[in-house]
């Protein structure tokens, strides 16, 4: 058997089980995981150092939220846009350039004179990261079966959360060593090597669609207005943006009004994304055990809110350890269920995945672009982290609400079925 998969037709849905039981898929698997831990070092690599941005550039907070805000204003603008390439573009080119863009953060040591060519790269990088999304959809469903889809989509999660957890902990110290542009540098420089890796064994081929424009407008605006499309948006976004303040805010928070060092700062927000990592990895496990889905939305879904207060209003205690473990469970377990339900509702049709994946990237996007800047803002107005802190903590209990709203599509859905 050969090792490329055939050409297919992305609209047409997920590959023969042939192709999916070729050994290829593995060397896929870590090829695509790579790609997810590059990417994810950069995401929110600003967040350790901030007040070192801002001490460097004289800028007010509402501007250092640009830093992580404009990435998510990427995925506003262009995640819809590039889903629709998916099954018109040749998939491996496709993941390559997001690959490559995503790698501009090695040009950071050219920012250091200069703020806006810094979130020039910011944007560069976002556009990467938000191309390699959509189309990891398509890609897994190319290669797995169904069973596995819940394993590989967790460990691709997994990858990018564990990437955020290494630059969390370890950009304080690199930056020290070496600055904070340099250390921008060096991770931009891994992302290239995982380019350069996808590039050689990268293996992705779909024929390309004949659909008319017209046609797919239509399609388009079909999926975006479907009840499920829209509550698997809203599921992440408010979860993801209280991710975003925290990361990007809580270390500023913890320095300037509890004079917490930026390195335990950072540890602190380390210790958030690997207990998520660690979330990720029971949680995709548990997915190809358990046979529903939505319990492993209801269950972050409530603890979410509680432990969003619990990171700022426990600051000064042990118990902020606690805070900060339950943040990260609470907004990464949810996650493999989340984007194996759109591939286990319409299993036939990749396309339509990956016009939901990336809504939820154009939607996440909207709240995120909002959220580090009115953080920002409120600092700059009330002179207190509180009020825009607190307000995400409570828009994160939303995870909750949508979970009891979306349909079940776990195997036991398949058996009544």
């Amino acid at each position: 058997m050969s090792d490329r998969p055939p050409p297919q037709d992305c609209l047409a849905g997920a590959a023969p089980i042939d192709q999916k039981l070729t050994r290829y898929r593995f060397v896929i698997a870590g090829t695509i995981a790579a790609l997810g831990f590059t990417g994810g070092l950069s995401f929110f690599a600003t967040g350790p150092v901030t007040p070192l941005i801002i001490d460097h550039y004289g800028i007010s907070h509402a501007a250092a939220g640009l830093l992580t805000g404009l990435v998510a204003l990427v995925h506003v603008v262009f995640a819809i846009p590039v889903s629709t390439l998916i099954g018109r573009v040749d998939l491996k080119l496709l993941i390559m350039l997001g690959a490559l863009a995503g790698s501009a953060p090695l040009l950071s040591f050219l920012a250091a004179d200069s703020y806006p060519l810094l979130l020039a790269i910011r944007v560069t990088y976002g556009l990467g990261f938000m191309t390699l999304f959509p189309a990891s959809g398509p890609l897994l469903m190319q290669w797995f079966q169904s069973r596995e889809l819940p394993l590989v989509t967790g460990i691709f999660i997994t990858m990018t959360s564990l990437g955020i957890a290494t630059s969390s902990f370890g950009m304080s110290p690199l930056s020290g060593a070496i600055g904070w542009d340099a250390a921008l540098s060096v991770l931009g420089g891994l992302s290239l090597l995982s380019a350069a890796a996808w590039l050689v064994l990268g293996r992705a081929q779909f024929r390309a669609s004949e659909s008319e424009p017209s046609s797919v407008m239509r399609r388009l605006r079909e999926v975006l207005r479907a009840r499920t499309t829209l509550l698997v948006a809203a599921a992440d976004a408010g979860p993801f943006a209280l991710l975003t303040v925290s990361l990007a805010w809580l270390p500023t928070y913890y320095n300037e009004v509890h004079e917490m060092s930026l390195a335990k700062a950072g540890a602190l927000m380390g210790i958030v994304s690997l207990s998520g990592v660690i979330a990720l990895i029971v949680a995709s496990l548990a997915t190809m055990r358990v046979k529903r889905r939505r319990p492993f939305l209801l269950i972050p879904g409530i603890i979410v809110g509680f432990a969003g207060f619990g990171t700022f209003l426990l600051a000064d205690s042990a118990a902020v350890y606690l805070a900060v473990v339950a943040l990260g469970f609470a907004t990464w377990f949810y996650i493999p269920a989340l984007m194996t339900i759109p591939m286990e509702l319409y299993p036939a049709d990749s396309s339509r995945v990956a016009v939901i994946f990336a809504t939820i990237l154009m939607l996440g996007g909207i709240v995120n672009f909002i959220a580090p800047l009115v953080v920002g803002a409120a600092v700059d107005l009330t002179g207190s982290f509180v009020p825009g802190l607190a307000l995400f903590a409570v828009l994160a209990w939303g995870l909750g609400v949508v979970g009891f709203l979306l349909p079940e599509t776990g195997p036991v859905r398949r058996a009544a079925g």
